[in-house]
């Protein structure tokens, strides 16, 4: 396994911007997905260490549940995020290069993956609740956010 350099400065100056983006876009569900899932499935998995990946995953959880008046505040996107981006960072550690249709790939997978496990926690914490289209909207905009994590991924070695 190759040692992958740290984050560079500009992900995480973008990664801070897109929890002030999750934070701010709350009237917005379906937007607000889509910064969730760029920070949790596409940001994330770049920091210094899996302690950093997981707080900043958790991080936005949190904030997507002291936001939204839908999702009870019992933890459960927080789990789900932390476990999502501990799992695209393995993926990331395990294959760091190819080309941005792989990534998006990945990026799909893990967004739909990422969506029923949020909501399959907060089910385990609070029981039943309101879903809403923001997973679909996520994943149906990998093309989008997923081109501008790979983008940030690329360091200058890589081809």
């Amino acid at each position: 396994m190759s040692r992958r350099s740290p984050m560079p400065i500009r992900a995480e100056v973008f990664a801070g911007l897109c929890l002030a983006a999750i934070f701010f876009t709350a009237p917005w569900p379906n937007v607000q997905a889509v910064f969730h899932a760029l920070l949790v499935v596409g940001l994330a998995a770049q920091a210094r260490s899996p302690i950093a990946t997981a707080l900043l995953a958790c991080a936005a959880g949190w904030i997507v549940e002291g936001t939204l008046r839908a999702v009870p505040r019992m933890g459960g996107t927080a789990l789900a995020d932390m476990t999502v981006a501990l799992a695209a960072r393995l993926l990331l550690a395990r294959a760091p290069g190819g080309r941005m249709l792989a990534f998006w790939g990945r990026y799909a997978v893990l967004a739909a993956v990422h969506g029923p496990l949020v909501h399959l926690c907060t089910w385990l914490g609070n029981g039943p609740h309101t879903w809403g289209y923001g997973w679909l909207t996520a994943l149906l905009a990998v093309p989008l956010w997923g081109t501008l994590a790979w983008r940030l991924q690329r360091r200058p070695f890589d081809h």
